[in-house]
């Protein structure tokens, strides 16, 4: 496809026989014309329209998954004065008090920043949630083509990769969906973060890179995987701009601004811990070893959702690899040790750019495998910022075959029907999936749809059906759940729920009886037995059958030894007066949970008060007070005590 050349090299025509590079384009007349200024700002204007025109579909879409926790149920989004709450709590913390969330990974605080606006825009009405969404989505896309016309230096190029960026269809879950917005959110900072840099080491100018470093920051305060960037910037000092320049010395320049991008990383993890009471990750759920030999199969996975972007799914079940001498492990190796060779074999840079790019941003999500169940392991939406490196390498592909001898007097033509035919094919496909999320219950059916056969996908809709209020439906999901395999605890503990919901505790207490029995022994059953006996001793405490509540309490600990479960026997100890026992649990719960946890410190004052320790419930109570929003009703309650004591 012809273009204005990049290289220094313009007189140098590509033989057939070569491999991709970053030389094959032969400027012509016609390719003059597109880069006229006449053709500029369309350029940049075209991706944009795209992202636009094929996500506006999602205005019509509703709340979904979690959405029903971060937005319909979150009340502390409904206040600006909140605002300095999300800094210093983790995502589900300012969603919820509940501790089943204390216990969080996640330190977003500008995605509870964008929530809180968002409220106060458009109060609960769904289509101006997902009017940002698309708008967030629409300028990623417009920066991803900034970034690559600065990098390879050529506009043809960058319109191609933004255009196809715009509408993959792995982009849906990031799009559609309220709360997956995460990934878009810090695209719209980790890109200019790298475009400035790009323009820092084009021109040298200084207030360049601390432009890159701010936007780098306010990338990592939207999510994570932003650390990525530092390896990016690395690479490209050491292998992607050479320029004739020895390895030694660009070791130096690299180090060099690694070391002014580890300032706002160290800033970052400091408000992380202080937010989290940790560094990085959760609980480990899963082996190391099996979580080594399932990268592969992941990646794999993640490819193949990138190559043929169709069958879209919310769970992508994926058993665990066991064994390293299983085709689940072999396979896939060598298929990405094949990839691997490939694009270290092409004498384009730009390639070798675009699969660095491509592993090192999707690495944090195969980081975090250990604290996810099979069901959750494959995830679209963590492919929105690598599917960037993979746009590029296809619009690469289309230039190179737009290329050769046979197209000569065609060559724009080529490339162009090419690229146009990509992506209005993705486009469709793009559309097509943005649906699925019009609200819960479409999003599992769709589950069920692509896997009928998953147990898990039954379960999921069972529960999406019983939150739009179709028990009947909910409770027939779940017997399929069983009927397709009877050791799926998950259904039965679905099933409890539903007869406990209803008054039915009977019941309730048989399909917790009969989860127990499903579970199978296996290096998580600890998990699953831990909750059922959790809910079980909630059951009998509720049905007054204390001595089978406090048996099950204390049994879901010896399993699974967790906050959780301590919170909950530190409250049944306070209701039967108790107060030695529950302050005992709450004490130690409190070592496990964060700082910001509010309820635990309302507990551990009113224990204190009940022991006669005045002292001691007064700095509780202060401690509540400070980390506890003016919105909060108990607040006020909380400061009346205080004044007594």
């Amino acid at each position: 496809m012809p273009r204005k050349d990049r290289s220094n090299r313009s007189a140098r025509v590509a033989r057939i026989e070569a491999p991709v590079t970053d030389d094959v384009r032969t400027p012509t007349a016609t390719g003059g014309q597109l880069s006229s200024a006449k053709w500029r700002s369309l350029f940049a204007i075209v991706p944009g329209l795209f992202a636009l025109l094929t996500s506006i579909n999602t205005l019509s879409n509703g709340y979904a998954s979690d959405d029903s926790h971060q937005v319909v149920g979150n009340a502390f989004i409904k206040s600006v004065a909140n605002l300095p709450y999300a800094f210093t709590t983790s995502v589900w913390s300012f969603a919820t008090d509940d501790v089943v969330f204390a216990v969080d990974s996640y330190y977003r605080p500008l995605f509870n920043v964008l929530f809180t606006i968002n409220y106060a825009l458009y109060g609960s009405t769904a289509w101006g949630w997902h009017l940002t969404s698309v708008l967030v989505h629409t300028l990623a896309t417009s920066l991803v083509f900034l970034v690559i016309k600065e990098l390879a230096s050529d506009r043809w190029l960058a319109l191609v990769t933004a255009c196809l960026f715009a509408v993959h269809p792995a982009h849906a879950e990031s799009v559609a969906w309220v709360s997956g917005i995460t990934d878009p959110l810090m695209t719209l900072f980790l890109l200019p973060a790298f475009y400035y840099y790009l323009r820092h080491r084009k021109t040298g100018r200084r207030y360049l890179i601390v432009a890159a470093l701010g936007f780098y920051f306010l990338a990592l305060l939207s999510k994570e995987t932003a650390l990525t960037l530092t390896l990016v910037i690395s690479y490209c000092e050491l292998f992607y701009f050479k320029d004739g320049i020895p390895f030694k010395q660009r070791s130096r320049r690299m180090l060099a601004l690694a070391g002014l991008f580890m300032v706002p990383t160290a800033v970052y993890f400091l408000m992380r811990y202080a937010a989290l009471s940790r560094p990085l990750g959760g609980e480990a759920l899963y082996p190391l070893g099996s979580a080594l030999a399932t990268m592969p199969l992941l990646t794999a996975k993640y490819l193949a959702l990138l190559f043929i972007p169709s069958g879209y799914s919310y769970q992508h079940l994926t058993p665990f690899v066991d064994s390293i001498f299983t085709m689940r492990f072999l396979g896939p190796a060598a298929l990405i040790a094949v990839a691997a060779a490939a694009a270290l074999w092409t004498r384009s840079r730009l390639v070798k750019f675009a699969a660095f790019w491509f592993i090192i941003t999707l690495s944090p999500a195969l980081y975090a495998i250990r604290q996810f169940d099979p069901e959750s392991l494959v995830q679209e939406r963590y492919l929105y910022v690598p599917s960037m490196g993979f746009c590029l390498v296809v619009a690469l592909a289309i230039e190179w075959v737009a290329s050769r001898r046979v197209f000569a007097s065609r060559r724009l033509f080529i490339g162009a029907a090419a690229s146009v035919a990509l992506a209005v094919l993705w486009g469709a496909v793009y559309i097509r999936q943005n649906s699925v999320w019009r609200d819960d219950v479409t999003v599992f059916k769709n589950c069920v749809a692509a896997d009928p056969a998953s147990p898990q996908a039954r379960v999921a809709l069972a529960r999406s059906y019983y939150g739009a209020g179709r028990p009947i439906e909910a409770e027939a999901e779940a017997r399929s759940a069983i009927s397709l395999n009877s050791n799926t605890p998950d259904a039965y503990l679905s099933l409890s729920y539903f007869a406990h919901r209803s008054g039915r505790l009977d019941s309730a207490v048989k399909y917790l009886e009969e989860a127990a029995s499903a579970v199978e022994p296996a290096p998580l059953s600890y998990k699953k037995l831990g909750t059922i006996y959790l809910n079980l001793g909630l059951v009998h405490w509720q049905r007054k059958e204390i001595t089978r509540a406090e048996e099950s309490l204390l049994r879901s600990l010896d399993v699974w030894p967790r906050p959780v479960g301590r919170y909950h026997a530190g409250n049944f100890y306070f209701d039967q007066g108790r107060f030695e026992d529950a302050r005992a649990m709450y004490e130690r719960c409190l070592e496990d949970l964060p700082r910001w946890f509010a309820p635990i410190h309302l507990k551990l004052g009113q224990v204190y008060e009940r022991l006669g320790q005045p002292a001691r419930a007064k700095m509780a109570y202060e401690r509540y007070i400070e980390v506890t929003p003016a919105t909060v009703e108990d607040r006020n309650e909380v400061m009346r005590r205080l004044q007594k004591l």
